[in-house]
């Protein structure tokens, strides 16, 4: 009995041994994660980065590679023009800019920047397809010493700094899609398929991240970003949310978050073909988008129906631009062909279902536009879906591409009247509310009936969470500042 009781008292001894073994070993992986968490933040987004290389224009790059890559200027959070590579700037005239870079920018790999190094990327990044409408208007790069520089312009640019800040600074004669070098707060250490791993930059110019590492990994599924976001600390942000998901956000201490994004969706019609031609046609599209189609409801909210080509917010946009009024319709059918980008096939199948109701029968061809030749876009479609954010939030971009002779205006759009006030446009540089009003009538010009560029669809609205407990005040425009993360 006694030998009993002291073998049990033995077990159990060693029992509370191992629980407080386990227990410790619970506290001290508790405590490892929490340090490892503070020393890591993630962000989920909804969409894959397309490439690494800065010069490949999307908002799906921009978001992430602005941090590796930064310009000579950036925006605020409010979104006015503050330094960042250079640290002082002016005009001296209305073509004629003066600069001064920080003399402490390095890139990732340890070059320094300078002015020459600076007029080198200049002038590779002029002949940049991307960067063209950025940096035609660029007259000369003049070096005044190993810091200052002065740009004289062509002729006045009211938007120069703001083309400026859109202008990525990175290693000349490098191939960035392998080796993407800036001098921005954050280098690239490692990818995935889904992810990209950075570290701070060491030498980065101004404030360093206080934390070890950044993660950016895109999920494509809204309920799989989720799951896999909710609950980890270290997350900062998740990307691509609908707003009907506010409360359950809340309950897990996210706060639901948008901004003005400045982008719309429509269809382009392609002047080239006959059936863009006919009025009754494009009538008959008009009201079934209009009488048909609910796209915030069928976007859960991340979309807004609109009724012209220029986003709220953007300048020029026309609150003034009604409705067009309703019409008989004749039974005549009609078989257009459309293009949309991979992906959207559910929204073609809403589109499918009002266009009926008005005897449209389309036919959708899902592709990416960019891999198309521009002559088959040109002949083998009567509207082309096209997703247009206005640079800078000004509306003269839209006009710039579609009323002048670019890759881009595959519809062969025409409109005299328009160009007229469009050619009047670089007059009215000093002129604000002249300038905004010029870009108004524009705006009402190309969605009248008779002259139609394109049938508005929607504005995109962008939606995410963001963890509560960083306090970070992000940017109007869902830019998030990491180096003002305090751990």
């Amino acid at each position: 009995m006694v030998a009993k009781t002291q073998f049990f008292i033995q077990r159990r001894t060693f029992g509370l041994i191992f629980l407080a073994i386990a227990f410790i070993a619970i506290v001290v992986s508790a405590i490892f994660n929490s340090i490892n968490a503070k020393k890591s933040i993630e962000i989920v987004y909804a969409q894959n980065l397309v490439s690494l290389n800065p010069y490949t224009y999307s908002d799906f790059n921009t978001s992430r590679l602005n941090y590796i890559y930064e310009a000579l200027v950036g925006f605020s959070e409010d979104l006015k023009i503050t330094p960042k590579l250079a640290v002082s700037y002016g005009a001296l005239s209305n073509t004629h800019y003066r600069f001064r870079l920080k003399n402490n920018i390095y890139f990732h790999n340890n070059t320094h920047l300078d002015t020459n190094v600076l007029k080198q990327i200049f002038e590779s990044a002029q002949s940049i397809e991307s960067q063209q409408p950025l940096l035609e208007n660029i007259e000369e790069f003049r070096i005044n010493d190993t810091y200052s520089f002065d740009l004289l312009l062509k002729k006045p640019d009211l938007l120069l700094l703001s083309k400026l800040a859109s202008v990525p600074i990175a290693v000349p004669n490098t191939d960035l899609t392998a080796n993407p070098i800036g001098t921005g707060p954050f280098l690239l250490k490692a990818q995935t398929a889904n992810q990209l791993y950075l570290e701070p930059f060491i030498k980065y110019h101004s404030n360093k991240a206080q934390f070890k590492q950044l993660l950016l990994t895109t999920i494509q599924n809204q309920a799989q970003r989720l799951e896999y976001a909710l609950g980890k600390p270290h997350i900062l942000a998740i990307f691509g949310i609908s707003p009907v998901l506010k409360e359950s956000l809340n309950k897990a201490n996210l706060s639901l978050q948008t901004y003005i994004e400045g982008s719309t969706n429509f269809f382009l019609y392609n002047y080239n073909r006959t059936l863009s031609k006919n009025l009754d046609f494009r009538t008959r599209l008009q009201q079934a988008i209009d009488l048909d189609m609910d796209f915030y409801e069928f976007s859960e909210g991340m979309a807004k129906d609109t009724n012209q080509l220029l986003a709220s917010g953007v300048l020029g946009y026309n609150p003034n631009v009604v409705q067009a009024e309703l019409s008989e319709q004749t039974e005549t059918k009609y078989y257009p062909e459309f293009v949309l980008p991979e992906g959207f096939e559910k929204l073609s199948e809403e589109l499918s279902k009002a266009l009926n109701k008005h005897f449209i029968y389309p036919n959708f061809t899902f592709t990416n536009l960019y891999q198309l030749e521009s002559k088959d876009i040109k002949s083998k479609f009567d509207l082309i879906f096209f997703g247009f954010k206005s640079d800078f939030y000004d509306g003269q971009s839209l006009f710039n591409t579609f009323l002048t002779d670019t890759q881009f205006n595959y519809g062969a759009y025409t409109n005299k009247q328009a160009e007229e006030i469009y050619n009047e446009l670089t007059n009215l540089h000093q002129k604000p509310k002249a300038r905004q009003k010029a870009l108004q009538e524009l705006s009402m010009l190309i969605i009248d009936p008779a002259t139609k560029l394109a049938e508005p669809l929607f504005e995109n609205k962008v939606y995410y969470a963001l963890n509560n407990k960083y306090q970070l005040r992000p940017r109007l425009d869902g830019y998030l500042d990491l180096t003002l993360i305090s751990l």
